[in-house]
């Protein structure tokens, strides 16, 4: 039986995201452990200039260059996927758990009848088994488990589970022509675009997150301030959110968005759990709270108890310091 490996390569704004990279280094361990061949899957429109970047990463690049595939939709990614692992019979499908991946890949496992496990964060070759790791209850608990018995398996990762390792393997390019038939209940009206150009948050290294603690929209300034100075993002809690003080796009949790940065500063942040549940994978975890009893300490490497508009400028003072001498 074949143990070939798909990773579906994602785009964002004309580039491809980092995500897809973190999974093509891992999925090449992978193939090599289980002496298989790693597939890169591209499907979109005029994207053959982005294949030369995937090369160094993977054995082989399928390319599906259609016009019907330049944005994203649920009907022509699904039936092109399916085509593709139902001709090339892979036995691990990577993707990336994210609002693409959340999507596509629950719709591609009931079409093939394949078991699917989403959100995991790591994954292991033992023996010849195929062991995947995997945040449950809210992070409490890290389970293992595996996919017995299955021709073919479908696995999601979090963002940021995995570093990117760049090979020189000059991947073989596979153009695929397919026929792709779009369904005629289903019609764009309109998409729409934001035009921010700040650093995505399920893939920032660095997240200073803001809860109900910062009291206003506008305490959320100094949290920018301090972003910029680390290359990173400003996430914050539903509460935040609810309270129309920051974006939806910023939201971090079971409603939002599941990160897993290298350092993770919540300021102000209780810990409820429908937040804890989208962070508690952060490498390292900061919060800052005046409560000693707040949950997220529960969940913190590092904690604070002191009033955050004190701690928050000394800082954004200590990091421009630091940047200065680096």
């Amino acid at each position: 039986m074949s143990k070939d490996i798909f990773v579906f390569i994602e785009f964002k704004d004309g580039s491809i995201r980092k995500t897809s990279f973190e999974l093509l280094s891992k999925g090449k361990e992978l193939a090599e452990k289980l002496s298989s061949g790693l597939y890169a899957v591209m499907l979109g429109f005029d994207t053959k200039g982005l294949t030369e970047e995937i090369k160094p990463f993977a054995d082989k690049i399928i390319s599906v260059d259609e016009e019907a595939l330049k944005e994203y939709r649920w009907d022509t990614y699904t039936d092109t996927m399916e085509y593709l692992i139902k001709k090339y019979s892979p036995y691990l499908v990577l993707g990336a758990s994210t609002i693409t991946g959340k999507d596509l890949f629950p719709r591609l496992a009931a079409r093939l009848d394949a078991p699917i496990v989403s959100d995991a964060v790591g994954i292991e070759v033992s023996d010849g088994e195929i062991k995947i790791k995997k945040p449950i209850y809210g992070g409490k608990i890290i389970s293992w488990v595996t996919t017995q018995n299955a021709p073919i398996s479908i696995i999601t990762f979090r963002p940021n589970s995995f570093s990117i390792e760049k090979r020189q393997i000059n991947g073989e390019i596979i153009e695929e022509r397919i026929e792709i038939n779009m369904d005629s209940r289903v019609n764009a009206v309109k998409i729409d675009k934001g035009g921010s150009k700040k650093v995505d948050l399920q893939e920032a290294d660095f997240i200073v997150c803001g809860g109900r603690g910062m009291k206003g929209p506008e305490n959320f300034k100094v949290l920018e301030e301090i972003a910029e100075i680390l290359g990173g993002r400003v996430g914050a809690s539903r509460a935040v959110v609810d309270s129309k003080w920051r974006d939806y796009e910023d939201q971090i949790g079971k409603s939002g968005k599941t990160v897993s940065p290298k350092l993770y500063i919540g300021c102000g942040v209780s810990g409820a759990l429908h937040h804890t549940m989208g962070m508690d994978t952060s490498k390292v975890i900061v919060a800052v709270n005046k409560d000693p009893n707040a949950l997220i300490f529960q969940y913190a490497d590092y904690g604070i108890v002191d009033d955050l508009f004190n701690i928050l400028p000394a800082l954004k003072e200590g990091l421009k310091s630091l940047k200065q001498e680096a």
